[in-house]
């Protein structure tokens, strides 16, 4: 296997993204904005959980601002052991932050049933897609074309909350469930735009569509779940019998 040493500081020619950080550097700004109000105004009243799930959301972003940076500059070592520490420590821990953070917003009941009913199971859909993603990309790691897309997919995957939050700084957007689909069709909407890219690249390839196809579906059946028996028997069983 080739090491770092045989290949050039300068950047790689022909990558895929060469972009690609400063588009994840995007998704960082929105979520600073996203969660100015609700989280950092009152970063030292929030519970330690708040912090460890930011920290470790933040640092999944944080790994593929520097992900790609290092394969464009050859450095495809470091960027493998990377990419094993974010497979085997960070995306674990992310899903397992998450469920507790899920479990305790249902337990805390701090919003309209009609809009934690929506948000607890787009953040439970969110823990099994987002692993699922994560594998299918180290399932295909030696196809660039296809693990760099499910790599991107799951900052996409990650970003209605922030986007969510960032629309009520719109005057017009005051409604949480308005901003929720608002968020879910923003996202779809952004890869749209990445297959259309695709598609001018002279072929699609599956991720973008697969994604597509899966975050619409949550999407939709997030705004029924709050009438359906088998969601409030599984929220029940998530927050201990609490609910």
């Amino acid at each position: 296997m080739a090491t770092a040493a045989h290949f050039p500081k300068k950047a790689k020619s022909g990558v895929l993204y060469p972009h690609a950080q400063w588009y994840f550097l995007i998704a960082i700004a929105i979520t600073w904005l996203g969660f100015s109000r609700t989280y950092f105004a009152v970063i030292r009243t929030e519970p330690l959980l708040h912090h460890v799930h930011g920290a470790l959301m933040g640092g999944w972003i944080a790994l593929l601002i520097v992900q790609p940076v290092l394969y464009q500059r050859g450095q495809l070592q470091l960027h493998r052991k990377l990419g094993r520490w974010g497979v085997y420590l960070l995306m674990p821990a992310i899903v397992v932050c998450g469920f507790l953070m899920d479990r305790r917003m249902i337990q805390m009941h701090n919003a309209p049933p009609s809009v934690l009913d929506q948000l607890a199971f787009l953040d439970l859909a969110s823990l099994i897609v987002f692993p699922a993603l994560v594998i299918l990309s180290i399932c295909y790691a030696r196809n660039l074309q296809l693990h760099a897309r499910y790599i991107v997919c799951t900052v996409l995957l990650l970003m209605p909350p922030a986007l969510t939050r960032a629309l009520f700084f719109v005057p017009s957007m005051r409604s949480f469930q308005t901003n929720v689909n608002t968020s879910e069709l923003l996202t779809i909407l952004m890869l749209l735009v990445l297959i259309a890219g695709d598609l001018r690249r002279g072929k699609i390839w599956s991720p973008y569509p697969v994604a597509a196809a899966v975050f619409t579906a949550l999407a939709v059946i997030s705004n029924f779940v709050r009438d359906s028996a088998w969601w409030h028997t599984l929220s029940g069983w998530i927050a201990g019998g609490q609910v």
